[in-house]
């Protein structure tokens, strides 16, 4: 089922999100930006900063008034449970409280006891009271899977001086419902009823090691700190191995070495306890913090065997480091660090530790050295000798109890890979408030505990013996800065803090939306001794929420200057976070963000109109439209190298006001804007020779803050799903019900957002003014840099902004077609999460589901939405496998997608569920009924439906009619003005493609009929095996049989009678292929003779299918074309027609032409004697082909040639030239010269002197060549004796003659035969007559000269003897003639000896002659 939307629209707004979300997701983190670690990297010198006025800026400086925006603000305070007070009463001697955050509750020890209670609610109140020690720490952890049974959730680590125990943590009620504070979402919760177990699962020995600190990892690894200063991990495992236990604390601090010192020689070391360990999960790193202010780092790995040191820094070596960095600074600021916060890959990809000292001193270190990752090519050699030099010696950070091995060393030069942790190194020292020259602020002091999440440091310093401080460090109000600029705020608390953390959202989604992060304040609980004190922490949204609601409205400087702070297209996408949020819905609030997106969102414009692609160079570059300005984020390296200690912004005049408005702006909010003045204070000059700005194109739209802040919020809303695959191996979805439940809510938000603000009226609250602005803000800051552009009129730049509001119009009415595209994939997608989305999948084909579990909710939404019409498909068929009614369903699916499942899907499936009772009927006009409603229901919805689908179902019916009129119906619709056959028509060109699309749609409709007459003829052959006995097969064949040929000529004819030759092509291929010659050729439609023609020139070599055009030809008295593909067909050049088949089409085209109907023209005549030349010409290649191979079959040449003459037909020269000359063929060249009715006696004479010596060669008696000969001869007679010149007699019976004298055959025997061969007597007696006249010595040169008179002897007595046969007209001229034959024979014998024998007899003739005449 297509889209809703035209691709090109969604592909649009797909390209552009894509863009926008690859921009916004791969930005560095945000302290490689503001730090510089790439100037670290390039000069070798750690950087500092926090000395300088707008390194520390109040967050009221956006406030204009008496009205300020608070930066961090109470929600709310609970006090610690009035039964647990009640206990303090009983302390003896020690007490500690701390925060369990993955449960939300927060625990008390006092001496041997732990209280464990909800800090948000002070409830559900746990206690442990089973220890007999004092308790020194406390940890818990989420047990590593498949450990121990399911009820257990966590594990509680207790320390104690000599023991370390860990209880099971189990949850009575897991079934507790939590209502979302997003509406429709409800999430179950195992935080309820918490019970700690009687026994506990593990008792370890601390070896008279006290355990200061329990840290533990996402993954269920528990680690220790001990006050010796080593780090201790228990390794656990389901079940004990052959060489350890189940449970076992193992020492990671402790060498092999030191294990075998004694104990008691322990005790004269110095110990450095460690008090603080933070885990890096994502980095798989371990930082530990001692009493001394020490750092060890750890890499960790996937278990306990893994883990390693590779670096550790003493309190004395960081001081150094970093007085080394801030000279100017007393270095009793660096000393003692109190706290240390592992940093994350979104804060910053390079660095990794956060370290605070007591002074509030932020220190930046990195386990890698940045030289070896970013290394300048063009450094001079000098500035590169002084960075290695730097990286050495923060390299010399080892200790003795850190193995030497290369692999473990803190050295860049001997690391295998440079991603691998290598060291400690200190990049940046940030000072705290207090320490720039103009402030006013107070200095942190007594830092003991820290807090540091995207941006945003806590500080908790004591002023006072019972009270503590809160201070608040944030970047975020200053997030476009290129530098790190920081908002700092003071609360006063209750009393003293001893733990602080996040507070985590008990329903979250799996989802990681942004978006929603961005939305929900950050809460921090912190533990003091009154209780929990849970304050929100400061986020863009919120300080625009405060904007907005102290000035009432976006009208005012204060809310401008946001914008232009923030960044127009960061502020418009936090202005939709209000304007779409749930909460605010129908309020004011909302409806003031809307306007302040519309009101500061910028207007598009060309290039042209800017005037940025010409010498100006960066700095002209327009202040209120920074999409044009270079990346916050982008690193510009062609800066002059910096050798300064402070970072300073990458590039210059970046957000410096050229603007008199702008400058105004700025001057009332008091806000500096950059570290370095407008003029290009400081030093640095300015980068003229930068062309990365330059554009080339004066036709391209720069879009608006308004544009690409909603591709911004709507690339950050599906981020999530975005690039997910849509199900998992199993074929379970990989979204919830709840995830869908999320995702709908903010598209339908924001769909609200841009149906009510946007679509209709695009910027409609500005328009007016958005041309007078735009062209004042051109005219302030551009007139000066090309006067020949301001040539243009104003119509013309009135012109040119119109049209870049339409361009960015039709971008947006993209995206929007896309949010609700998405909203119907997703709310679908979410109804199939309701019926068991895995068993649907399930059912889908091998391929679908092959397609789904490589499929991404991206491609699902751009090019895969036919997965959607299968998943619809499998809903619905569901429904009728149960014999449940589709009403519900499909008019939920109309509801909710109206798009993905249409008005014709659903008349589809109302259709299927009418064929399916109908197959239950068993009433015959029922049935037909309810088969012809289904029928028209179709009909209606066509071309729009499941085709296939639909086909099927009727086939299975019996209902071949209804196939064949609803894809005829589909084919019309599909292509309504008949391209597809004009296209077929016109011989299928190949440069026309429309026709070929059309006419390819019309075939994939018929083949749907196809595939019904193939379920037909499958069942008619299934039912001629069915029956057991012969008798009744047969019989059953009979009857099948002629219900069979029925029920197809009634769907052919059927067919036939709708005018498409398509759906006859479509007929005809399927006769065709299931042999049905017979019912083809009857068919008496005109479309069939082009068919067959077709694909007779398409397919030459096909020979059935010539055979079939003739046939059709021959069968509809068109003899003509019948007898021309007749000789095409015999003259074809083929293997697989053999000599015989050829003469038998050339003997077919002569008939058809004989044929009465074929007409009397005179090209017909010329054609019928071509066809008689041809078949006899064939006749004669026969004669050659049998002759041939009589011979023998070894001869190469013979195989050959016997090939030849079978494959292709030769004309008589060729036959004569290439067969019977080469082959000594005589009897075939004399019928070669017969046929071509040469005359050349010579050569003919020739031919039969060889075929009369042919005859008698060879061995055999002399009766047996004799016989051999004249059988030969007799042959030869039958078939030449009319050719006239082809038969010379005189010269045969010559020939004869000497023969029968060289052999010595019986006397008179050619005589004989010649006679037995009818050939007449009177011939005869002529050349006999003239034989003996000659007198020729060759008689007796062949051994007997009487051999001539002899036969000349019984020529005349076989005259004698055939007295009566003849004609009593001509007898005296022939006994004349045979009278002289004896008269000369007598003369002959006279002339010679011993003749007296011959002369009677020929003197008994003459007698016998003359009585006869009488």
């Amino acid at each position: 089922m297509p889209s809703f939307c035209p691709p090109d629209a969604l592909d649009v707004a797909g390209n552009v999100l894509e863009r926008m979300d690859i921009k916004d997701s791969s930005s560095p983190g945000l302290l490689d930006v503001k730090i510089n670690l790439t100037g670290v990297a390039q000069h070798g010198f750690a950087t500092a900063s926090g000395l300088n006025d707008y390194d520390y800026q109040n967050i009221s400086s956006l406030s204009v008034g008496p009205k300020s925006a608070m930066q961090v603000h109470t929600i709310n305070k609970v006090p610690i449970p009035a039964e647990i007070l009640e206990h303090f009463k009983h302390i003896k001697c020690h007490c500690m409280m701390g925060l369990f955050p993955e449960i939300g509750r927060a625990w008390l020890t006092i001496d041997s006891e732990i209280y464990i209670w909800t800090y948000e609610q002070a409830r559900d109140v746990a206690y442990y009271d089973g220890l007999n020690h004092l308790i020194v720490s406390v940890g818990l952890a989420k047990p590593k899977s498949g450990v121990f049974i399911s009820d257990v959730k966590y594990l509680l680590i207790l320390t104690t001086p000599i023991e370390i125990i860990v209880l099971g943590v189990t949850f009575a009620d897991t079934t507790k419902i939590i209502s979302s504070p997003m509406r429709n979402m409800q999430s179950t919760t195992t935080f309820e009823e918490m019970q700690l177990m009687n026994k506990p699962i593990f008792i370890l020995n601390s070896d008279n090691v006290a355990i200061n600190v329990v840290q533990c990892s996402q993954n269920g690894r528990i680690f220790l700190g001990g006050r010796d200063g080593c780090l201790y991990e228990i390794d656990y495992h389901a079940d004990s191995s052959w060489f350890g236990k189940r449970c076992k604390k193992v020492n990671h601090s402790q060498s092999i070495v030191s294990a075998m010192v004694p104990s008691f020689l322990k005790l004269f070391s110095d110990n450095d306890p460690i008090v603080s360990i933070v885990i890096d999960d994502n980095r798989q790193l371990l930082y530990t913090l001692t009493e001394k202010g020490a750092v060890e780092a750890w890499n960790i790995g996937t278990d306990c065997s893994s883990t390693r040191r590779f670096a550790r820094v003493s309190q004395a070596e960081i001081v150094q480091r970093a007085s080394g960095i801030l000279k100017t600074v007393d270095n009793t600021v660096f000393s003692k660090i109190t706290s240390i916060c592992p940093l994350s890959t979104d804060d910053s990809l390079n660095l990794n530790l956060l370290a605070i000292t007591q002074s509030g001193v932020r220190l930046y270190f990195a386990t890698r050295p940045l030289s070896s990752e970013i290394q300048n090519p063009n450094q001079p050699q000098q500035q590169h000798m002084q960075q290695t030099q730097f990286s050495h010696a923060l390299q010399k950070q080892t200790f003795t109890n850190i193995p030497t091995t290369p692999t473990v060393m803190a050295s860049a030069q001997t690391a295998q890979d440079s991603n691998k942790p290598q060291g400690l190194y200190l990049y940046h020292v940030r000072l705290p408030p207090g320490y720039t020259p103009n402030t006013t602020v107070n200095k942190p002091k007594q830092v003991h505990t820290a807090y540091y999440s995207e941006g945003t440091l806590l500080l908790i310093s004591t002023s006072q013996q019972d009270q503590d401080h809160l201070w608040s460090i944030s970047s975020a109000p200053f997030l476009s800065r290129p530098y790190l600029a920081e908002a700092t705020a003071m609360l006063n608390l209750d009393g003293i803090v001893w733990s602080l953390t996040e507070v985590r959202d008990k329903c979250e989604s799996k989802l990681n939306s942004v978006l929603r992060k961005a939305k929900k304040p950050k809460k921090v609980v912190l533990l003091t001794n009154q209780g929990a004190h849970i304050i929100a922490l400061l986020k863009p949204v919120d300080i625009l929420q405060q904007l907005l609601t102290a000035y009432n409205g976006p009208h005012n400087e204060a809310v401008k200057a946001f914008f232009q702070i923030q960044t127009e297209c960061e502020a418009c996408t936090t202005s939709l976070l209000i304007a779409c949020a749930d909460q605010y819905r129908n309020t004011d609030l909302a409806l003031w963000a809307a306007q302040a997106f519309l009101l500061y969102g910028g207007e598009p414009y060309y290039h042209f109109q800017m005037l940025a692609n010409t010498q100006g160079g960066p700095n002209k570059m327009n202040p209120l439209n920074p999409q044009l300005n270079p990346g916050h984020y982008s690193i510009d390296r062609n800066i002059p190298h910096m050798y300064v200690s402070t970072p300073m912004p990458h590039t210059t005049g970046q957000m410096s006001p050229r603007s008199p408005q702008m400058s105004h702006t700025m001057q009332q909010s008091h806000y500096p804007l950059s570290p370095i003045s407008a003029g290009g204070g400081g030093g640095i000059q300015e980068n003229t020779h930068d062309n990365s700005l330059i554009v080339n194109d004066y036709n391209a739209v720069i879009y608006s803050a308004k544009h690409d802040g909603l591709y911004l919020y709507v690339a950050r809303l599906l981020r999530p799903i975005w690039k997910k695959r849509c199900v998992e191996a199993n074929l379970c979805s990989t979204l919830t019900q709840a995830d869908c439940t999320l995702i709908l809510e903010d598209l339908f938000a924001l769909k609200v957002f841009i149906d009510a603000y946007i679509v209709n009226d695009f910027s409609g609250m500005t328009r007016a003014t958005a041309y007078s602005t735009h062209t004042a803000s051109l005219s302030n800051g551009f007139s000066h840099v090309l006067p020949s552009h301001n040539q243009l009129t104003t119509q013309e730049q009135r012109n040119a902004a119109v049209q870049a509001q339409n361009e960015e119009k039709q971008s947006i009415n993209a995206l929007y077609q896309l949010v609700k595209h998405v909203c119907e994939i997703i709310s679908l997608w979410k109804i199939l999460c309701e019926h068991q989305f895995q068993i649907l999948a399930t059912q889908l084909p091998k391929e679908e589901q092959t397609t789904l579990r490589s499929c991404t909710f991206r491609d699902l939404t751009l090019s895969r939405t036919e997965s959607c019409a299968v998943l619809i498909a499998a809903l619905i068929n569901s429904y009728l496998k149960d014999n449940a009614s589709v009403s519900i369903i499909s008019a939920k699916l109309r509801e909710v997608c109206p798009n993905l499942y249409r008005h014709e899907d659903a008349v589809t499936f109302k259709a299927t569920e009418i064929l399916l009772s109908a197959k239950g009927c068993e009433a015959s006009d029922s049935k037909n009924e309810k088969l012809s409603t289904a029928l028209q229901l179709c009909k209606d919805a066509a071309p729009n439906l499941p085709l296939q689908n639909i086909c099927q179902q009727f086939s299975l019916a019996g209902f071949g009619e209804g196939v064949i009129e609803l894809t005829a119906t589909c084919a019309a619709k599909i292509d309504p003005e008949e391209i597809g056959i004009r296209y077929y028509n016109s011989a299928e060109p190949t440069e026309d493609t429309e026709g070929y699309t059309a006419y390819s749609a019309r075939m994939t409709c018929y083949k749907e009929v196809r595939l019904m007459l193939d379920t037909i003829y499958q069942n008619h052959c299934n039912a001629k095996e069915t029956p057991e006995f012969e008798f009744q097969r047969q019989q059953a064949c009979d009857i099948n049989e002629n219900s069979f040929s029925a029920q197809i000529r009634k769907l052919v004819n059927l067919a036939i009678q709708i005018k498409d030759p398509l759906l006859h092509i479509t007929i005809y291929q399927w006769l065709m292929a299931h042999d049905m010659i017979s019912e083809l050729l009857a068919l008496p439609e005109p479309s069939l003779g082009e068919f067959l023609r077709r694909n007779v020139v398409n397919n030459p070599g096909n020979l059935d299918l010539v055979d079939l055009l003739w046939k059709y030809y021959e069968k509809n008295d068109r003899h003509a074309e019948a007898a021309k593909i007749l000789d095409n067909l015999a003259s074809t050049e083929s293997d697989t027609i053999l000599l015989d088949q050829r003469i038998e089409y050339l003997a077919r085209a002569v008939m058809c032409m004989r044929n009465d109907s074929s007409g009397y023209s005179i090209a017909n005549g010329v054609l019928l004697k071509e066809l008689e030349d041809k078949l006899e010409i064939a006749r004669v290649q026969k004669c050659i082909l049998d002759t041939l191979s009589a011979c023998r079959q070894t001869d190469h040449n013979v195989v050959q040639a016997l090939e030849k003459l079978n494959y292709t037909l030769y004309d008589i020269t060729q036959l004569y030239q290439q067969f019977a000359d080469p082959f000594d063929l005589w009897e075939c060249k004399l019928t070669i010269l017969n046929c071509s009715h040469h005359n050349d006696p010579l050569l003919i004479e020739t031919v039969w002197s060889q075929i009369i010596n042919k005859a008698v060669d060879g061995t055999g008696t002399t009766q047996e060549r004799c016989t051999r000969l004249f059988t030969k001869m007799e042959t030869l007679v039958k078939e030449f004796r009319e050719s006239g010149h082809c038969f010379p007699l005189a010269f045969i019976i010559r020939e004869l003659e000497l023969k029968a004298c060289h052999l010595r055959f019986p006397e008179g025997v050619v005589p004989d035969k010649l006679v037995a061969m009818n050939i007449d007597i009177e011939l005869l007696m002529e050349y006999y007559f003239r034989m003996i006249s000659m007198n020729e010595r060759v008689w007796a040169n062949e051994g007997n000269e009487w051999h001539l008179v002899q036969s000349s002897i019984r020529v005349v007595t076989l005259l004698c003897g055939n007295m009566r046969s003849m004609w009593h007209r001509s007898k005296r001229r022939i006994f004349g003639k045979a009278q002289d034959i004896v008269s000369t024979c007598l003369s002959f014998c006279y002339q010679k000896p011993d003749t007296e024998q011959l002369r009677n007899t020929l003197k008994s003739l003459q007698c016998q002659l003359q009585d006869n005449l009488l």
